[in-house]
């Protein structure tokens, strides 16, 4: 299986013994553990750390938001030539849900982790946070607006 995040296409596999040997990305090795919360909440451990992910499917995308961040996957098929994304410098949505907060503006440098704004969906707030530095170009969300998974939220420059 190929996915694709974005420009990065990846063949993860598991190791031959995945509770010991991990998941293979690459050259990296990843070990991890996955348990299911609820619906489209999982708890993934990994490097001493245990943090919620959150995974939404619409048609032939998964959407996952992971540490504040918002990964869309596409399996790539031989053949088939894969969607560009509409904008590759947008922060998008994760989830269904609803805006609680928006904590940036046009113009505005923002760091690495930086919080941007907040998307509430299944009674959690998400905290949307910058995946580099750059520089707030757009905002296209208000506060109490719904949202859908890959609706671009806030636009950033390098």
């Amino acid at each position: 299986m190929r996915l694709r995040c974005g420009d990065q296409l990846y063949e993860p596999r598991l190791g031959a013994h995945p509770e010991r040997d991990g998941v293979v990305l690459g050259e990296q090795t990843l070990k991890v553990s996955v348990e299911p919360l609820g619906d489209g909440v999982f708890l993934v451990r990994h490097d001493g750390r245990a943090q919620a992910l959150h995974l939404a499917r619409e048609r032939d995308h998964v959407h996952l938001f992971w540490d504040g961040v918002v990964y869309t996957l596409s399996e790539e098929r031989e053949g088939s030539p894969h969607a560009q994304r509409p904008d590759a410098a947008a922060l998008e949505a994760p989830m269904p849900g609803q805006v609680s907060a928006v904590k940036t503006a046009p113009g505005r440098r923002v760091r690495k982790g930086e919080e941007l704004l907040v998307v509430e969906a299944m009674k959690m707030e998400n905290a949307l946070r910058a995946p580099r530095d750059g520089t707030v170009r757009a905002v296209r969300v208000a506060v109490g607006e719904m949202v859908t998974p890959g609706r671009p939220l806030v636009e950033l420059e390098p």
